[in-house]
């Protein structure tokens, strides 16, 4: 913070972390090459390293049904998104909105859709390595960049078409602005900050608790410096932010019973493990943020150590609290903005080793003991592993096995009708797959989801009514079975089984695909 001098990228000051004295010759003044700057700058090498980590493979993972879910909402009108977000997902509608018009320029392939995610992972790396620096010094900044892009969920979540990469974003810009804001108040740096913790609040209400330890760290500057107008700010800046974000965290509290009631109760320990996506992991960077801790309680580097550790810590006591109630929010998807804080003082840890060649070993330690979660995070069905080092919570699903299943067997006039809970997506999954001139018509929906402003449509009441003489009709179900129209609602199975007869069955991964042709 503002308890010792503002150090460049290029340039790091010396701290009380030691470091040879300057340089009694006067230093050249001539600016330094750009490509030299840049591989001078804390942020660069972490930077490029995370965007080829979280770029390699990007669009090869299978789309799971949140993915889904996202591309479903995005592609729908403004006016539908919005209609939809008055009964759910209000908590993601930002999210939402940013996608339609992503999805109207970009389209909605696998690569495509999520980019937004790995570039806002990319960005996160450059803010913590920049937040590394202000805290500790150069060294401990390169070390967290490099940590934070090891850790297995960067990658996963760098790849997912949700809003988790935004969260973590925008803690890691509110964490960095609010150290520049304390290092020099302006107006400009206050708004940023603001502006950071509204984002945060739009895409996450969880990850608002990182303000706790935002705020203990700025009573801590400003008891140091004697001086409290910092306090003063930082009330009217949260205070700015959350207003911004109230209208979406109003009403994302209203539908938390419906959204989030599911969610299972674990130990701390067994969601920590989730949160770093390895076991192994897990352990290493919670280790070294102790050390780094430890090593730097000692002189002008304490407040700063301390306030980084609060940064990191406190939000978790208090999440566990509110978990105790009627719905967990101690979840390893809403603890991920945490990672950004944990990432600098592990960095901080490594910057202990002091010397260079030390601390690039370290790394490739830590390097090597993520490769286990990075090569399970980058799997056929892993999106749909949340879980992970865990057992998975349900079997994967195969939605473009059975598109493809389809597509060879398609004939125009076909009808789809697919069975089971909704919240699988194996309809819509299935059609993202199929090509645009493979479209059989779901012939037992009377109205579309977004017709619904839901996230699932709504059936004939009378499923005879709905048919239309197709020749023949796909089943799709989430399950594997031999006997296909017992996944249909009775009323369904009865008309099908009266008026159509099972020429094929075929099983998928997670799914089964039959074939019925009609009678006569």
């Amino acid at each position: 913070m503002s308890d010792r001098a503002v150090a460049t990228d290029a340039q790091p000051a010396q701290t009380d972390a030691g470091g040879p004295p300057p340089s009694a010759t006067v230093p050249d003044s001539r600016p330094l090459p750009l490509a030299r700057r840049l591989a001078l700058s804390v942020w660069f090498w972490p930077t490029a390293f995370a965007a080829l980590a979280v770029g390699w493979q990007l669009g090869s993972p299978e789309m799971w049904h949140d993915e889904l879910v996202t591309i479903d909402v995005a592609t729908r009108s403004t006016k539908q998104i919005l209609g939809m977000l008055a009964n759910v997902d209000a908590v993601h509608g930002a999210y939402y909105l940013f996608m339609h018009g992503w999805t109207m320029l970009f389209g909605t392939g696998p690569a495509a859709v999520r980019l937004p995610s790995a570039l806002a992972m990319v960005l996160a790396t450059t803010c913590v390595a920049l937040v590394g620096r202000r805290l500790f010094d150069h060294r401990a900044g390169v070390a967290a960049g490099f940590v934070f892009a090891l850790l297995p969920t960067v990658t996963r979540f760098g790849q997912e078409t949700r809003s988790y990469a935004f969260v973590v974003l925008g803690a890691a810009m509110a964490t960095l602005f609010l150290l520049r804001a304390l290092e020099r108040p302006t107006v400009l740096r206050w708004g940023a900050y603001t502006l950071a913790v509204a984002g945060t609040g739009l895409v996450n209400v969880v990850a608002l608790t990182l303000l706790l330890g935002h705020g203990v760290a700025v009573l801590i500057h400003c008891w140091r410096e004697r001086r409290w107008w910092s306090l003063v700010w930082f009330v009217l800046a949260t205070a700015g932010g959350a207003a911004i974000a109230a209208p979406v965290i109003l009403r994302g509290m209203k539908q938390a019973g419906r959204q989030i009631s599911w969610i299972p109760d674990n130990s701390p320990w067994t969601v920590w493990e989730q949160v770093y996506g390895s076991t192994l992991i897990a352990v290493a960077v919670t280790v070294l943020a102790v050390v780094g801790l430890l090593t730097h309680l000692r002189g002008d580097a304490m407040t700063r150590t301390v306030s980084a550790a609060l940064i990191a810590a406190l939000p978790v006591p208090v999440i566990l609290v509110a978990a105790t109630g009627d719905i967990n929010y101690f979840f390893s998807k809403y603890l991920l903005f945490l990672m950004p804080a944990w990432a600098v003082l592990a960095g901080a840890g490594l910057a202990a080793l002091r010397r260079p060649p030390l601390v690039a070993a370290a790394l490739v330690v830590v390097a090597a003991l993520s490769v286990p979660g990075q090569l399970s995070m980058r799997g056929e069905y892993s999106h749909s592993w949340y879980t992970y080092p865990q057992a998975r919570a349900f079997e994967p699903f195969s939605y473009s096995q059975a598109a493809r299943v389809i597509e060879a067997g398609y004939q125009p006039g076909d009808g789809l009708a697919a069975g089971g809970p909704w919240w699988w997506m194996h309809g819509p999954g299935v059609r993202y797959y199929l090509p645009a001139d493979v479209s059989p018509r779901n012939v037992f929906q009377q109205r579309s989801a977004a017709q619904r402003n839901e996230l699932f449509g709504a059936d004939c009441a009378n499923p005879a009514k709905c048919l239309r003489d197709e020749p023949r009709i796909w089943v799709l179900l989430p399950t594997i079975t031999d006997a296909p129209l017992t996944g249909l609602s009775k009323k369904q199975a009865a008309v099908l089984t009266e008026r159509y007869q099972v020429v094929r069955v075929t099983h998928v991964t997670g799914l089964t695909v039959a074939l019925l042709q009609r009678r006569g």
